[in-house]
């Protein structure tokens, strides 16, 4: 499980280019947020992805859609990623997960797995700042 917040994609599609590049029968989900369609970085790239390899879905969450984002067509939820989010995109509660975005965004994403009560050993992230103020895993 791929979970990113805005410019948090770049390390997170990284990721992904590598898992259907290499293990293309590993299952991946791609959860990504966004301001709405003029922010989302990689969107076509992602959905090509999605499109083109069996082994990945993709879901999209605006936070504040413009006029011409289209729920369904160009976005799956507007909104934030929340625990009730991830249980229904999640094939699995068994599944790793990776994250990564804003200080706030982690923050969320971390405590809803907390929440959810996944294992500190298939939580993963990476904070980019000098001090990271996540909770001790």
């Amino acid at each position: 499980m791929l979970i990113s917040g805005g410019i948090g994609i770049t390390p997170l599609l990284s990721m992904l280019n590598t898992i259907v590049e290499k293990q293309p029968t590993c299952k991946v989900t791609f959860l990504h947020a966004s301001i709405n369609g003029k922010t989302h970085a990689f969107k076509e790239h992602v959905a090509q992805l999605n499109r083109n390899n069996e082994n990945v879905t993709s879901f999209i969450c605006y936070s504040s859609p413009n006029e011409g984002d289209r729920l369904g067509t160009d976005f799956d939820k507007e909104g934030y990623i929340d625990l009730e989010l991830l249980q229904s995109v999640v094939p699995s509660k068994e599944a790793v997960f990776y994250f990564c975005g804003s200080i706030p965004f982690m923050e969320a994403i971390l405590k809803a797995l907390r929440r959810w009560d996944i294992p500190n050993e298939r939580i993963h992230y990476e904070v980019f700042s000098p001090v990271a103020i996540l909770g001790e895993k």
